[in-house]
Formats: structure tokens, C-alpha cells, sequence
């Protein structure tokens, strides 16, 4: 064990971070292990189908259709339903919609 010197501690610091840790544990009297060294990754074979475009929709796919505006008697029909249904003070509802935006391929 040995006494750090702010001219030790400054050194290690301008060598860098491993040695600031080394300097430290030797003055502590631990042991000091070398760090594991990294290894470079192996680089994944380009993909010859699919070309990254980033926040773009993959290959071959396209953005979802707009969900069309509900019609004028499907309008009236849920609001009627929704005032059967707060006249009744709020019973527990079903949670089925039949309409196209809330259940794919549903009534139209």
C-alpha cells in the first residue's frame, strides 16, 4: 500500500480511465486485473432483398388504408345507443363494435 499524490491521481486521469481504477485498487493493495479485451463483431451478410431505408415500411409493404367515415345511418345508430345507454346509467357494455375502424371486415 502506498500514498496517492493529486500529481498520481492527475496522471492516471490523463492516461485514462482503466488506469485511474488501476492506480486505485494497487494503492488499496487489491490485486489488479487486465481487463477483458473486445472482441469485433462479426458483420451480418448484406441482404440482397430488403434495403434499409430507415423509418421507411419494408419491402413490398404498403401503408394501411385510410378507415372510412362512418355513414350518416351509423352515426345516428351510435348515438342512439349511447343515449339508450346513459339514460340507463352507465350499465356494463359490450365491447363489440361492428364498425369498419374498430373490427376489421366488420358491418359497413
Amino acid at each position: 500500500m502506498f500514498e496517492l499524490t493529486p500529481e498520481d491521481i492527475a496522471a492516471a486521469r490523463a492516461e485514462g480511465e482503466g488506469e485511474v481504477v488501476a492506480l486505485l485498487l494497487g494503492a488499496a493493495g487489491l490485486p489488479v486485473k487486465a481487463p477483458k479485451q473486445r472482441t469485433a463483431s462479426a458483420t451480418p451478410a448484406p441482404d440482397p432483398v430488403h434495403i434499409a431505408h430507415s423509418g421507411a415500411w419494408p419491402t413490398g409493404a404498403s401503408r394501411p388504408a385510410p378507415v372510412p367515415a362512418p355513414s350518416g345511418p351509423q352515426v345516428d345508430a351510435a348515438l342512439t345507443d349511447y343515449r339508450r345507454w346513459l339514460v340507463a346509467d352507465r350499465p356494463h357494455a359490450s365491447t363489440k363494435c361492428p364498425c369498419p375502424g374498430c373490427t376489421p371486415g366488420g358491418t359497413t
